[in-house]
């Protein structure tokens, strides 16, 4: 079977500053069953990851973008069409191509702005032959919206590679944050957080994701804010395998999201790495952690920097998360498992009718 794979705008498919799509992407090329005939299609970067086939495409805009991306298609026909989280890209895809099958996989909410907004989503997504979700949450939220969408649903969560993300040997006394550089991620909360904890002797490790310059300024504000404090540290754009080296020697990972996230990535490769995590009870974050993690109701400064107290005076209870959050992914969402519902999923579009 031979599978396209669509990242439309915001993407960067490279393991230096790779989104958490781009990973997902990423992986399930390599572990599929169809691995030697899918190929990616997205915008065109420096140093794309040279283990999987990416054709890299150079649109000014996401509309000039998706258009050499349906050309591209269009001299190579796949058998199915897989497009990430952008709806209007996959419906002109979907439209273009008619007689190919194209899946939507959403990692987010989808936003709608009013009556109009939803009725062309609702006209777009009709075009689709399926809609994939990385969370029961995305799912549901997205039915309250679209409830007679009559477009079959998936939902296939986010998954890894376990032996790749695993814990160090020695864990140090470090806490951990890996994410965007955005305010509703709760990075601030987080660094005041850890700097009204009265515990000294550990570090806070920020590792930021910046693609655009909302995320450059928010990053150089975060830089300000922590030039005081030598047991703060900042890290920007790290390739995959720095990140993971991070998580699997940190004792505790804080990734107190203010957002409703679909099913967050970094929390699955912090739990992967043995990390006691700190998140929120919010969105497809229960879906992901279970009951192996600590879970806060609002990421305020109080209840981040309790419950870091909390971890930090006791590191046989880090111990006991860490073992836990391991267990629960290699036990729910290690990667060779999930795939099969991935690969599933392809054979099944091939053996329906187009819409």
């Amino acid at each position: 079977m031979r599978v396209a794979v669509v990242l439309p705008r915001g993407m960067h498919f490279s393991p230096n500053g790779a989104t958490s799509i781009d990973l997902v992407a990423h992986d399930q090329a390599l572990a599929s069953r169809y691995k030697d005939q899918t190929w990616i299609i997205g915008a065109s970067v420096a140093s794309p990851w040279d283990d999987v086939d990416f054709r890299g495409q150079s649109g000014a805009s996401n509309s000039g973008l998706v258009k050499l991306i349906i050309g591209e298609l269009k001299r190579d026909m796949p058998d199915v069409i897989v497009v990430h989280q952008h709806p209007s890209s996959a419906a002109k895809i979907a439209r273009a191509i008619p007689n190919i099958p194209v899946v939507l996989y959403r990692h987010g909410l989808l936003k709608t702005r009013g009556g109009l907004s939803r009725w062309i989503k609702n006209w777009q997504l009709r075009k689709l032959q399926r809609i994939v979700f990385v969370s029961n949450f995305l799912q549901q939220k997205f039915l309250d919206k679209f409830p007679h969408i009559g477009t079959t649903l998936d939902v296939i969560p986010n998954s890894l590679d376990t032996d790749f993300w695993r814990p160090a040997d020695k864990k140090i006394r470090q806490v951990v944050y890996v994410g965007r550089a955005r305010a509703d991620k709760g990075i601030l909360e987080l660094v005041e957080a850890f700097r009204q904890s009265d515990i000294s002797n550990w570090n806070l490790k920020l590792v930021l994701g910046v693609q655009t310059a909302e995320e450059n300024n928010f990053s150089d504000n975060i830089k300000k804010v922590i030039q005081k404090f030598p047991n703060i540290d900042i890290e920007i754009n790290l390739p995959s395998i720095q990140v993971k080296s991070h998580f699997a020697q940190s004792s505790i990972a804080a990734l107190p999201s203010i957002v409703e996230e679909g099913f967050p990535r970094a929390v699955v490769e912090a739990m992967s790495c043995g990390c006691a995590v700190v998140a929120t009870a919010r969105g497809g974050t229960p879906e992901a952690t279970g009951e192996a993690a600590i879970l806060l109701s609002e990421p305020s400064v109080e209840e981040i920097r309790k419950v870091l107290e909390e971890f930090m005076k006791d590191e046989a209870r880090i111990f006991q998360y860490g073992k836990k959050a391991r267990k629960h992914i290699e036990n729910r969402l290690e990667l060779t498992q999930v795939i099969g519902q991935y690969d599933d999923m392809l054979v099944e579009l091939i053996s329906e009718p187009s819409k």
